[in-house]
């Protein structure tokens, strides 16, 4: 079993730490947290990865990867995601657990300096990161955008949202446009860093076996000397004034169906568990009400899934579909959710839905990079629980709970992404 600890280094800046005997190799995490702008979104994605690529210690690629190699293979990424109306910004490091060091050496201590170093210390000369660096990095990161573009199901998704939300700052994709990050210069990616380092919130993780007191030391030193402003919250409409309707055309085999809800967000961890489980009934199990009705009882969809976001209120369904049956499975989809507002709800589709939604919930703790976002999400959320006490409510939810959640849903937006 895992011990978490968090506490507070100062203002704005704290610091958390899951124990874990099982684990061979330790993570330490920086993730500095501003709310989605449009004007610095894009910017703060590439700045996270031209900072993993040298510093001032090691100012080139080559030297900063011999450095890991030397920490018997320690491993350097970047992470942006987004989590609700916030864009989070991730330095990782992973390396060996101390007690395997070959001479005794503290890994965990050598890898915190290098992170903080990185953050810190970067390789800055006048002003501005090296050219070569921003360079290698804006075709990477352009890359990644293409590769969701090209992902239809991934791009009819984002293209719902930024229509669902086209008026929030979750409409802003977290690597922010394409458009964006080619105009960025040098000196965007400077005002980047130094807007991130003065007014980011700032999470600071240690996950592994390793004893997190001079990882807190190390991060004190770094990070104690400025307390931070907290600001921005996510905002949640949960009304509908008229459900929005948005056609795209392509040249595509599989059509695609994207389907927006909104919902007051919940606002305790029971209610959130209990709109997750909803979904898992609905469309996110193999005994799912889509999947067992829509895609193999009528065979309308080659996939139809369901997703909530607990912090924005916000459902999707999504599904690819042959475009003659489009009209036919957006009807079948729609009469499955009225099914279960209406509680038709079978004890096969409950049972087998809690056992999905508490096997995600339990597996988070298999995977250190799962538990921290796990983390980071509950700070961002308040929500701040144990993937295991979560698993713990999900046998208490009751039907009426879901019933309820699922009448709370208003249709919003309905995205088709229609093959020529």
């Amino acid at each position: 079993m895992y011990e978490f600890t968090r506490k507070t280094i100062c203002d704005g800046v704290s610091f958390g730490s899951i124990k874990d005997s099982r684990f061979k190799r330790s993570r330490i995490n920086a993730t500095l947290v501003m709310p989605l702008d449009k004007k610095t979104a894009a910017a703060n994605a590439l700045l996270s990865c031209v900072l993993t690529r040298s510093c001032k210690k090691y100012p080139d690629f080559t030297s900063l990867n011999r450095k890991l190699d030397e920490l018997y293979g320690a491993a350097l990424y970047p992470s942006v995601q987004r989590f609700g109306d916030f864009q989070t910004v991730t330095i990782s490091v992973s390396g060996l657990d101390d007690r395997y060091a070959l001479n005794g050496e503290s890994i965990s201590s050598e890898i915190t300096d290098l992170l903080c170093s990185i953050i810190f210390e970067p390789n800055i000369v006048d002003n501005c990161f090296v050219n070569d660096d921003v360079e290698q990095e804006r075709r990477q990161l352009i890359e990644n955008i293409d590769a969701e573009f090209n992902d239809k199901r991934t791009y009819a998704i984002n293209r719902c949202i930024e229509n669902m939300c086209r008026d929030e700052l979750f409409a802003i994709g977290k690597y922010g446009s394409r458009e964006d990050v080619v105009s960025l210069n040098q000196e965007n990616i400077y005002k980047a860093w130094k807007n991130l380092l003065d007014n980011s919130r700032v999470e600071l993780y240690m996950l592994g076996n390793n004893a997190p007191d001079k990882t807190f030391d190390e991060f004190t030193k770094y990070f104690g000397g400025k307390s931070r402003k907290i600001t921005g919250t996510t905002k949640v409409i949960s009304e509908v004034a008229q459900v929005k309707r948005i056609i795209e055309t392509e040249e595509i085999v599989q059509s695609k169906l994207v389907m927006g809800f909104r919902s007051a967000a919940p606002s305790d961890i029971r209610g959130r568990i209990a709109n997750s489980l909803m979904s898992a009934i609905l469309g996110g199990s193999p005994t799912s009400k889509l999947f067992m009705n829509v895609r193999e009882k009528q065979s309308l969809c080659y996939y139809c899934a369901s997703r909530v976001d607990n912090q924005k209120g916000i459902m999707l369904i999504d599904s690819g579909v042959e475009t003659k049956n489009i009209d036919k499975a957006e009807s079948a989809i729609t009469e499955q959710l009225n099914s279960l507002m209406r509680g038709n709800i079978t004890d096969e589709e409950f049972d087998s839905a809690k056992k999905v939604l508490k096997n995600v919930y339990i597996s988070t703790l298999d995977n250190l990079g799962a538990m921290q976002s796990w983390y980071i999400s509950g700070v961002l959320g308040s929500c701040l629980t144990a993937p295991i006490e979560e698993a713990e409510i999900v046998d208490k939810i009751t039907k009426d709970e879901i019933i309820e959640y699922a009448n709370a849903l208003k249709p919003d937006t309905v995205f088709s992404l229609i093959g020529n």
